[in-house]
């Protein structure tokens, strides 16, 4: 595919931009990153993206040779993943991210960013990468404030090795109750914010069984992202 809208220089950064600065490029490859394969799990997360231009990204990036595009054995659809150009260009979204949390601490968490779709489908790839697993039935309900009111409640429910992420109640006896802002949610991801302090001045409130509570944070664990939010943010 012919880049009509190259820098025109040799600089290996230019040549770099031309492939990685595309709007939306970059988070098309964390969600890559992240475990998406599929076309609905890419949209799902990056709900803001128009499906041409998903589309046309996606085509980019197997031009560019950062992607494979499979077609599946006896399904519909494609599977999509990184090839080994695609990941070694993990370690270029790592120091983005790095330097973001040092230098952009309160952008980050501008209103405007704080996605709760984007948050779940997140915390879902994080489970299902820890291979997180459950004898019984798991449901947590979260109950959130900042949001839009279609967006005030979420489902998590586990069931064997997978976990789904519901906006409508699923209809299943609830095992944990969270209520929270989504921008403590945020910073608990990101690791602003501890998940100790959170309980302790009650930004988040857990309720459930002694267990399920203790369970909570073996499971709602921090993103990649979050060793850099640990660590002070530039003045």
């Amino acid at each position: 595919m012919e880049n009509t809208r190259g820098f025109g220089q040799y600089c290996p950064i230019a040549v770099a931009a031309e492939v990685m600065a595309e709007r939306w490029t970059p988070l098309v490859l964390r969600s890559l990153f992240c475990g998406a394969t599929r076309y609905s799990e890419l949209q799902a997360s990056l709900p803001r993206m128009s499906s041409a231009l998903l589309s046309r990204r996606l085509k980019e990036l197997e031009h560019a040779g950062i992607i494979d595009k499979r077609s599946k054995d006896g399904k519909r659809g494609h599977s999509y993943t990184l090839t080994e150009s695609g990941k070694e260009l993990f370690p270029v979204l790592d120091k983005m991210g790095m330097w973001a949390q040092k230098w952009l601490r309160r952008e980050i968490t501008d209103d405007k960013n704080l996605d709760s779709d984007v948050l779940f489908w997140e915390l879902r790839q994080s489970i299902l990468s820890q291979a997180h697993q459950v004898d019984s039935r798991r449901v947590v309900e979260f109950q959130l404030q900042g949001v839009p009111t279609d967006r005030r409640f979420y489902w998590l429910v586990f069931e064997n090795d997978d976990v789904d992420v519901c906006v409508k109640n699923p209809g299943h006896e609830v095992d944990l109750w969270v209520a929270s802002s989504i921008r403590t949610l945020v910073e608990l991801w990101l690791g602003h914010v501890s998940l100790s302090n959170a309980i302790g001045d009650e930004s988040i409130r857990l309720d459930g069984d002694t267990k399920e509570v203790a369970t909570f944070s073996t499971w709602y664990t921090c993103s990649p992202m979050a060793k850099y939010g640990r660590m002070p943010a530039a003045e």
